[in-house]
């Protein structure tokens, strides 16, 4: 027994141990929990992740938590940054809109007008392809290298674009610029995220949004002046000069902390790209996108073209699931897809966006054939949807700001787009009024609630070192929502538009010459008889009243899945 009693005494004390005497003690209910010596260790971790209104008054930690809140409140430094992203998204969102109003005089003067519709299906493709590579390369290579990198990948397709020699090289610098493009929004949004509190993250989206949306809005007006007074290639030249500001301005007002991989070597940050993987994403979203943007228009959807794409689009998509469970750190780690906050958010931005896009792309077709409304009439009918996007964004911003709750907006937003469905199918009947035309507005509105809302939950649903990762996948899915959105549009409504003037043209004597007229050149049907015009009508409405229904049966989809998606609330 005294051996055993000189062996315990020359045991080491520490915090962790306990001798047999104090064992009695621990299951006294007047004991403390933990043992002598651990509880101030262990307070002060607790301590250091509290509020400081929650620590006791005299506490050590008080100041040091006071510290910490102080530096989550964004300084005039952080705006002052942040204004100078939102040159480059003006400048992106206008060169997205302006060329809709040059790309028929570029094919003209090249005699291709065939190919003019590519001018856009290149810049969109290589958007989509681009956007899922600028989250984890920002990861290895930093925020900053990456927008810079995308600042010059669009000021040198733009000049490339201005100065291209025949209709090939326009299309080749146009997928240049759309590369360029993606980076020029998604890192800002990124960016974004690092620098600013989460909870103020939606309303700084909102001023973000709001760019997006003047720079859309008047993109077109612009290519279309310069395009009418200096030339088509003057327009996309004018756009190299802000760009090469917003890299200087990026090189020396953006100051970002120092990550991880700054210290590595270029060789261990090459190392690091999953370039397989990204080789067979890649593969996969231009196959898919291509199938979405030209089946049915360019190319039939039975035809060889289309079926092979389709089967590219499966080959690589299984490449991709192959390689991304055997690298260390695939381009787009898979296991993101089994958290539900970024499925269901990915989800609702895909049919949010396509739902928008489907009525988007038909309300200027529909105001020319029922108004005679020339191309900027007919463009001017969408400003209310542009005014509910910058009203729903900012909206947004601030309930998510003052209450700390993103997931409301989230499931309002799909109730404001099946609002503007049933006002434009149950009141557009070919005879629409100004005051008529306001209708559409809630759609806008729903589209700018749910950008700034779904982001926040996004990136409240993630680890921090996954979330520009997971930032860029959203954008992809914005992007692949309008590609689907226009394509899904445009069958619909031919379809539908085919089928109304077949019932209202049958036994008419040249019935069916007078339908091609009609479903390939607007202008025939503007200068048509009343009669013809007559007969036209209803099935333009008809058309009109598809996509409604359509776009109602994503917006109930999204609704289910917006009810489900998580929420947390944001400390503020």
């Amino acid at each position: 027994m005294a051996a055993a009693e000189e062996v315990e005494n020359q045991r080491p004390s520490s915090a962790g141990s306990v001798d047999d005497d104090s064992v009695d003690t621990i299951v006294d209910e007047f004991a403390p929990f933990l043992p002598d010596g651990t509880e101030p260790t262990l307070y002060r971790t607790i301590s250091r992740r509290s509020e400081a209104g929650d620590l006791p008054p005299h506490d050590k930690d008080v100041e040091l938590a006071k510290k910490r809140q102080a530096q989550q409140v964004p300084s005039n430094g952080v705006y002052a940054t942040i204004s100078v992203l939102l040159l480059g998204v003006f400048v992106a969102q206008v060169d997205a809109s302006l060329v809709l109003a040059t790309y028929g005089k570029v094919a003209s003067e090249f005699g291709d007008l065939d190919s003019g519709s590519w001018l856009l299906s290149a810049f969109i493709l290589a958007q989509c392809v681009a956007n899922c590579l600028y989250g984890k390369l920002s990861d290895i290579y930093g925020r900053k290298h990456c927008l810079q990198a995308a600042y010059v990948l669009f000021a040198l397709g733009t000049a490339g674009t201005g100065l291209g020699q025949s209709m090939k090289q326009v299309i080749a610098w146009r997928a240049v610029q759309g590369c360029g493009s993606a980076g020029m929004t998604s890192m800002v949004s990124i960016i974004i995220t690092d620098m600013v509190p989460l909870h103020e993250v939606a309303t700084i989206r909102s001023y973000v949004n709001i760019l997006q949306t003047s720079g859309r809005s008047c993109g077109g007006v612009i290519g279309g002046a310069l395009t009418y007074s200096l030339g088509w290639r003057w327009a996309f030249l004018v756009q190299v000069p802000p760009t090469i500001l917003s890299i200087v301005l990026v090189h020396s007002r953006l100051h970002l902390p120092r990550r991880e991989s700054s210290g590595h070597t270029q060789w261990q940050k090459l190392k690091r790209v999953d370039f397989v993987g990204a080789i067979f994403l890649c593969a996969t979203i231009f196959t898919i996108c291509f199938i979405l943007e030209t089946g049915g228009r360019q190319f039939p959807w039975k035809g060889p073209t289309i079926i092979s794409m389709a089967v590219g689009a499966a080959i690589a998509l299984a490449g991709f699931v192959i390689s991304a469970h055997v690298v260390a750190e695939p381009i787009f780690p898979l296991r993101l897809l089994k958290v539900w906050a970024v499925l269901s958010n990915y989800l609702i931005a895909l049919l949010q966006v396509l739902l928008q896009f489907s009525l988007m792309t038909i309300v200027p077709l529909y105001f020319q054939v029922t108004n005679k409304a020339n191309t900027a009439q007919a463009g001017a009918y969408l400003i209310p949807a542009f005014a509910g996007n910058t009203i729903g964004g900012l909206a947004s911003g601030y309930f998510i700001k003052r209450t700390g709750l993103y997931k409301p907006m989230t499931v309002i937003s799909p109730l404001f787009a099946v609002l503007c469905m049933f006002l434009c199918y149950f009141f557009w009947n070919g005879h629409t009024t100004v005051w008529e035309s306001l209708y559409i507005l809630p759609g806008g509105l729903a589209s700018g609630m749910v950008s700034s809302s779904i982001f926040v939950g996004l990136a409240a649903g993630v680890p921090e070192g996954d979330l520009a990762i997971t930032a860029s996948g959203l954008f992809l899915f914005f992007n692949l929502g309008a590609v689907a959105g226009a394509s899904a549009g445009a069958a619909v409504y031919q379809t539908s538009i085919r089928a109304g003037l077949s019932m209202a043209l049958d036994g008419v004597t040249d019935g069916p010459e007078i339908m091609r007229k009609a479903l390939s050149d607007i202008s025939y049907v503007q200068n048509a008889s009343d009669k013809i015009r007559d007969l036209f009508l209803p099935a333009y409405v008809y058309g009109l009243h598809q996509v409604n229904l359509q776009s109602i049966v994503c917006a109930a989809i999204c609704f289910g899945i917006a009810v489900f998606t998580p929420q947390r609330r944001l400390k503020r």
